[in-house]
Parts: structure tokens; sequence; C-alpha cells
């Protein structure tokens, strides 16, 4: 009998005991919250990823645009080039009024004018030379533009997410700048 009451003290003591190991473990554990250590991660996307996002939004807005015109000249028409003295491609969108400008301006440079030139040919035409050249069709293109945006929701969409893609491009340039 002896050991009977000693095995129930016992075995009633056993959980008053892990009880309070239990809790002092558990308020061992317990930190304050000044000791917690707090780490701050920033990121910040590359520029790239932003000219990335801008070049794809505009050749989407382009492949629309020429979906819905129907007016051959006002048509995008992209390619690759390299610049002179450069080795590196990158694409290049033109309307077509303006590479039929270039076209025929350089037609024209390449033929020798008079004798008193003996062969030698015109300078090419410049950039600047070109959009001199074009306004007019730059200002009726402009309007065939403005024309299809309010016909076209899609198209506007498109137009405002591209304009959007320039603003957060031109943001993260801005911000690289002022950080160097």
């Amino acid at each position: 009998m002896n050991n009977a009451v000693t095995l129930a003290t016992r075995l009633g003591l056993i959980p008053f005991i892990l009880l309070g190991f239990s809790t002092f473990v558990h308020s061992q554990s317990e930190e304050k919250p000044d000791d917690i250590e707090v780490v701050d991660v920033v990121g910040q996307r590359p520029l790239s990823y932003y000219r990335k996002q801008l070049v794809e939004t505009e050749l989407a807005f382009y492949d629309m645009y020429n979906a819905l015109t129907d007016k051959k000249e006002f048509k995008i028409r992209c390619r690759i080039e390299k610049p002179s003295g450069s080795h590196i491609a990158r694409k290049v969108c033109y309307p077509q009024y303006e590479l039929s400008a270039i076209a025929y301006e350089t037609q024209i440079a390449m033929i020798p004018k008079a004798q008193d030139t003996r062969g030698i040919i015109e300078p090419l035409p410049t950039s600047a030379g070109v959009k001199e050249l074009v306004k007019n069709e730059k200002r009726a293109a402009t309007e065939h533009l403005l024309k299809l945006l309010t016909e076209n929701p899609e198209l506007l969409e498109q137009y405002q997410e591209l304009i959007a893609d320039m603003a957060k491009f031109k943001q993260a340039k801005n911000e690289l700048q002022q950080s160097r």
C-alpha cells in the first residue's frame, strides 16, 4: 500500500513537474520585441527591364496599329540597324512615308548633277532634312492615328499602356541618374 501511495504521488507530481518545465522553457524562448533583429531587403529592377518592357509594348502597339490602318504610307516598318561605327544592332521603327522620303533623297543624291561636278556624289540626306521633308505627312499620320484611337478602344488601351511604360522607363532612368 505504501508503494501504491508513493506511485500515485509520483504520478500526480509528474504533470505539475512537466507544466513547470514547459512554462520555464516557454518563458526562455520568448524574445522581447527589442531583441528581434529586423532585416530590410530593398530590391531594384535594372533599367534594362524597363527598356525591354517598353520595346515589347511599343512593338505590340505598332502591330495593332498596322493591322487597323488601311493607308500603306502610314504603316510602321521596323528593321534591324547597326549605327555607323558600331557593331551593336538594334531594332528601329519608321513610318513608311519617312522610309520612302529617305529612299528618294538617297537616289537623288547618288545621281551626278552636272559635268562640272565630275561625278561627285551629293551629300546623303540627314535625319533632320528628312524630318523637314515629311512634316506634312507626319501631320496627316497623326490625325489618322487620333481617328483610329477614337474608333478602336483596344488600340487606345494599347496606346495608354505604351505611355505608361514610357513613364516607368523615364522614372527608372531618372532614379538611376540621381543615385549616381
